[in-house]
């Protein structure tokens, strides 16, 4: 009895709830746009990790082109640094 007269008294208020309501439709706006974001850009990227090993993808825009890596890193920093050589060099 006391826990229910302490939300009804206090959470649902008319003004916090409304206040909660209006904080997950910010929250949903903001998921909504960056979703959108995401389609007009595409993917330009994957990293994965097998056992020890990590593994990943970038597409250049510029150059239309994948770049792979199928040898594997031992860090994830290393992966990327060996990507970002490979895509300057060609």
């Amino acid at each position: 009895m006391m826990l229910t007269n302490l939300i009804e008294k206090y959470l649902m208020r008319p003004k916090r709830l409304r206040e909660a309501i209006q904080a997950v439709v910010r929250e949903n706006d903001e998921l909504l746009h960056r979703l959108a974001e995401y389609k007009e850009e595409g993917p330009t990227n994957l990293t994965w990790a097998e056992g020890d090993r990590w593994y990943g993808w970038t597409y250049n825009k510029e150059k239309k082109r994948y770049y792979f890596d199928d040898i594997g890193n031992e860090s994830l920093m290393g992966l990327w640094e060996d990507q970002w050589a490979r895509e300057e060099s060609k």
